[in-house]
């Protein structure tokens, strides 16, 4: 099983919306928002920068479209996911957690993660 976090708002160019790590970046940035939530933020979003890969691949041309997705049994990084979407939904941020068994053509995978090109329908 795989798992995508994701807010309500498009990502411009593609079909899916926008990732939790956009909208936590956006939120962190937030000039009003409390120096508690910020620096909870940074300390998440810092751990997961330094333990998670960012796969080079979707940089690629012709991988515009591929998105990210959680192995349900990454424990570690979703221990910092949990607690961002929380936050982000204390701010106004909806955020949806989809769930599938078939991600997509996937194009990058490792211990914790895929990225996926969606199927076309």
């Amino acid at each position: 099983m795989y798992l995508r976090f994701q807010g309500q708002v498009p990502n411009l160019g593609t079909a899916s919306k926008l990732g939790i790590f956009q909208l936590a970046f956006e939120l962190r940035d937030r000039f009003d928002a409390p120096d508690y939530v910020t620096r909870q933020m940074a300390e998440h979003l810092s751990w997961l920068k330094l333990n998670l890969k960012s796969p080079k691949v979707l940089d690629e041309d012709g991988n515009a479209r591929a998105i990210c997705w959680f192995k349900s049994r990454a424990q570690e990084p979703l221990s910092h996911i949990w607690p961002m979407k929380a936050m982000l939904e204390d701010f106004g941020y909806p955020i949806d957690v989809l769930k599938t068994r078939d991600p997509g053509r996937i194009i990058y995978e490792d211990d914790w993660q895929v990225a996926a090109k969606p199927r076309r329908r």
